[in-house]
């Protein structure tokens, strides 16, 4: 199962690496891939066995490391 969720201030490269390590405190064991175009983010564990972490401990930490998530 995959999450996606919008990113209001997803603007560069760097960006992308603080979205990817704020998800990854939350299970690191997530794979993660930011579009910088459409500013969406997909997370999906790396094994399809196991679930993704709760939607909200995931915008938690997304918005913790100070990035607006849209609806």
């Amino acid at each position: 199962m995959s999450l996606k969720i919008k990113v209001s201030n997803t603007i560069d490269p760097g960006s992308v690496e603080g979205i990817t390590n704020a998800i990854n405190t939350v299970d690191p064991t997530l794979d993660v891939d930011v579009d910088l175009t459409s500013q969406t983010v997909t997370i999906q564990p790396k094994d399809p066995n196991m679930a993704v972490a709760s939607e909200e401990s995931i915008r938690q930490a997304v918005t913790a490391a100070g990035y607006s998530i849209r609806s």
